[in-house]
């Protein structure tokens, strides 16, 4: 991920959204799919999930956040009755379907924690990408694993 490329995506994003701009044909790095995002939000605050799913959609849509081809990213959220958990799924399509998923966290462990606005957005947005590459990897390690041992 270009962190530059980001935090110019995620400003264009805030400030739209501050101002009550159009998210149309206003600014092409903000789409109609961004999140509802302010200079002040905090990921971790109750109800913010949906928020955080909707970041790292557009972000892949938008070409801020990049992968393979056959290769999506998503944040999944599971309210427990307490403070919920998450976790990161990364849903291969070709050559055949696979969903791999990292191991769940507390939301209260999501990004960088006192971070709020455009610095929370990008912590979750590398973490985000993180966790791809360790999913990749770990796919790799076990196929080439596989293969070595003849099956």
């Amino acid at each position: 991920m270009n962190d530059d490329l980001a935090r110019d995506w995620l400003t264009n994003l805030i400030v739209a959204y501050e101002i009550g701009e159009d998210f149309g044909a206003s600014s092409p790095m903000v789409s109609a799919h961004t999140p509802p995002l302010k200079m002040a939000w905090t990921p971790q605050d109750p109800g913010e999930e949906d928020s955080v799913h909707l970041l790292i959609r557009a972000a892949q849509t938008d070409g801020v956040v990049t992968g393979p081809q056959a290769v999506n990213l998503k944040f999944e959220y599971v309210d427990d009755g307490d403070e919920g958990y998450y976790r990161f799924l990364l849903h291969i399509t070709t050559p055949t379907s696979l969903t791999l998923a990292t191991l769940s966290e507390g939301i209260a462990m999501l990004g960088e924690p006192d971070t709020s606005g455009i610095e929370a957005a990008l912590s979750i947005l590398r973490e985000a990408v993180q966790a791809a590459n360790l999913l990749l990897q770990q796919l790799s390690e076990f196929v080439a694993a596989s293969i070595s041992r003849g099956g």
